[in-house]
């Protein structure tokens, strides 16, 4: 059974450039976008090295087209580079844009240049379409079998020989080998414009191995272009020896952790880093380990990308990564979004219920979102601290989260009951992130 949190992810955008040489000059490319629309969606395609004539073209084809069966068509009017919008086909199928040279009559098909593929099918709208992600998401990235940005803004494009994992009782994770495996994100602050001058990202983490420089997220320059001017999260040898966040400001703004990297090895951690009106902070676990007073925000509005699991000068992270969300406001979890604490481990007492049916089929009572992957031979359930009856995660307070075997496929019925946190929920308008939260608190302990 499938789980999809805060229904679909969006859209990955794939770019890849068809190419024919012209002989000489710049050679003409067309790249489309997004790689999967709906009906009447608007698709764009980016092109440039046409030839320069008012009657250069591009045109719609579904893919195994001849070229004389051409959908909506626009000349560029002498235009060698730029961009144009058109709307997708109303008929489903595999389709993609090409060029052709100085149209001269119906006998006339120069083609130069061909898109990478498109698809026209029926979809999800995105999360943020529906309004179910905040506006202060400026991206959001689950790695559920792919990098698509749940906001629909800013897909994501793996590099190297990074890979998906999906571990029995956790959620998905990017699984990097620490040798050129990152996601490359764009720049997530332009397209649409956001706030600069304060921030959050925030991830999970479990390391393999921590070399003295490693970065899980920076923004800057491409990979391999040597210039971090942005954020950075991860390790810098020349500034400190434990997991730090930095700001530039033409030099680093640098909130030490104090917590060796050395610790995050083996082990699922929640890492975030802040900038803003508080100054610049690093999180662990739901718990503020360092600040720095530096209060500028972000130096440069054009920075090219931010990177996941690597930076600019390539200092990779080998180990784990899940889960990563950037906020265009300053995140603070000391006001209840939630309370970390050890395992308690086995209990006596145990609630009189569970309070998820996760079996294949079965109506799910938890009302919103839950671990993955769900399993049919596990119990959950939540109980206020004061009392061992089960409860959706719904009001503030102090909990409990319940996990046991199921015991002869009786729901609520378990011999080795375990019991986590507990965990406090206070009035806010993010419960749904914190139930997610939360719940991943538990998928990483288990």
């Amino acid at each position: 059974m499938k789980i999809r949190r805060i229904l679909c992810a969006g859209t990955m955008v794939l770019l890849f450039f068809a190419v024919i040489s012209l002989g000489s000059g710049q050679l003409p490319t067309l790249s489309a976008s997004p790689s999967a629309v709906n009906p009447a969606d608007k698709i764009t395609v980016v092109y440039s090295g046409a030839p320069g004539f008012d009657t250069d073209w591009i045109a719609i084809y579904r893919i195994d087209a001849a070229n004389e069966r051409y959908g909506e068509w626009s000349y560029l009017r002498g235009e060698k580079s730029g961009t144009l919008t058109f709307a997708a086909p109303q008929e489903l199928g595999e389709y993609e844009f090409r060029m052709f040279e100085n149209w001269a009559g119906s006998s006339s098909y120069e083609e130069i240049a061909r898109s990478n593929t498109f698809s026209v099918v029926r979809r999800e709208a995105s999360p943020a379409a529906n309004g179910e992600i905040e506006e202060t998401v400026v991206a959001l990235y689950y790695f559920d079998g792919d990098a698509d940005d749940a906001t629909g803004q800013h897909p994501g494009e793996l590099f190297g020989n990074v890979s998906i994992v999906a571990e029995e009782g956790y959620a998905p994770a990017l699984k990097l080998d620490g040798s050129g495996d990152y996601v490359r994100v764009g720049n997530v602050h332009q397209n649409p414009t956001r706030d600069l001058k304060q921030g959050s990202i925030e991830m999970w983490v479990r390391l393999e191995s921590a070399p003295k420089d490693f970065v899980l997220a920076a923004s800057g320059r491409e990979y391999g272009g040597s210039y971090d001017d942005g954020f950075y999260l991860g390790t810098h040898s020349r500034y400190s020896k434990n997991l730090v966040f930095m700001i530039w400001a033409g030099g680093w703004k640098v909130a030490d952790s104090g917590i060796p990297p050395e610790d995050l090895i083996g082990e699922w951690r929640h890492v975030m880093g802040t900038w803003g009106p508080r100054g610049v902070e690093i999180w662990v676990d739901g718990i503020l380990k360092g600040t720095n007073p530096h209060t500028g925000g972000l130096p440069n509005p054009n920075y090219a990308t931010v990177l996941i699991g690597t930076d600019s000068w390539r200092s990779d992270t080998h180990g784990l990564i899940g889960s990563v969300v950037i906020w265009d406001d300053q995140r603070s979890l000391s006001d209840g979004d939630f309370d970390r604490s050890e395992e308690v481990g086995l209990v006596e007492g145990r609630p009189k219920c569970a309070d998820f049916d996760c079996r294949e089929g079965a109506p799910c009572q938890s009302l919103d979102l839950l671990p993955w992957p769900a399993v049919d031979y596990t119990d959950l359930g939540a109980s206020s601290t004061d009392r061992n009856t089960a409860g959706c995660l719904l009001d503030p307070g102090r909990y409990i989260i319940w996990s046991g075997k199921r015991v002869s496929g009786y729901i609520g019925v378990s011999d080795d009951w375990k019991a986590y946190g507990p965990f406090t929920l206070k009035p806010t308008s993010r419960m749904s992130l914190i139930r997610y939260s939360i719940f991943h608190i538990l998928g990483r302990t288990t």
